[in-house]
């Protein structure tokens, strides 16, 4: 299967400084998340841990890992550099250090999220939100909510991320807001 500190190390080596200690910070959240959820702790670790194993890929090698996973992306799109990670680091988890569907599909759906997300991927997804250093109130907000309610948590990160876009003229990815539609009722 894979082994912790082999990823942990190759984590370490592959991203910067400050990614690598963002990946511990969001790591460490999903564990304990999982925990008070009733998910697997360490697979939540492990997913927190990978989570943005593609984030500090260059275009290029971005574009390497859609032509050879068929992954169907329009690098065209101004979002392209935003967001592929998510669905590179999936195909990069599932490939390099041989993750379960489980994680990669939380890994896949970390930044923009989707409509049929399980906890577990709810989990990743808020844990990469408040997995930081240097928390605000806002993200103190998050965290409270987080272990009150993950979909309140996802809907209050998501509504201010909306306002953030609109304020520059851009929108919601349609898969978030197929999510908020989903969970905002």
């Amino acid at each position: 299967m894979y082994n912790i500190e082999d990823i942990i190390l190759d984590i370490k080596n592959s991203l910067s400084d400050f990614r690598y200690e963002h990946s511990l910070l969001v790591a460490n959240e999903a564990k304990k998340l999982a925990k008070h959820y009733g998910c697997d702790e360490n697979k939540a670790y492990i997913a927190g841990l990978v989570h943005d194993i593609a984030k500090e890929f260059s275009e290029e090698d971005n574009k390497k890992w859609i032509k050879n996973s068929n992954i169907k992306y329009d690098i065209s799109l101004p979002e392209f550099s935003k967001i592929a990670h998510a669905d590179i680091g999936a195909i990069v988890a599932k490939v390099k250090y041989n993750l379960d569907d489980e994680i990669c599909n939380a890994i896949k759906y970390h930044t923009i999220g989707n409509e049929d997300m399980t906890t577990f991927d709810k989990i990743i997804f808020i844990a990469d939100k408040i997995g930081r250093k240097n928390k605000n109130s806002f993200t103190d907000e998050l965290s409270s909510l987080a272990y009150e309610n993950l979909d309140k948590a996802i809907i209050t990160y998501i509504k201010r991320q909306k306002e953030k876009l609109e304020s520059k003229g851009e929108k919601l990815h349609p898969d978030t807001i197929l999510l908020l539609n989903k969970i905002d009722k």
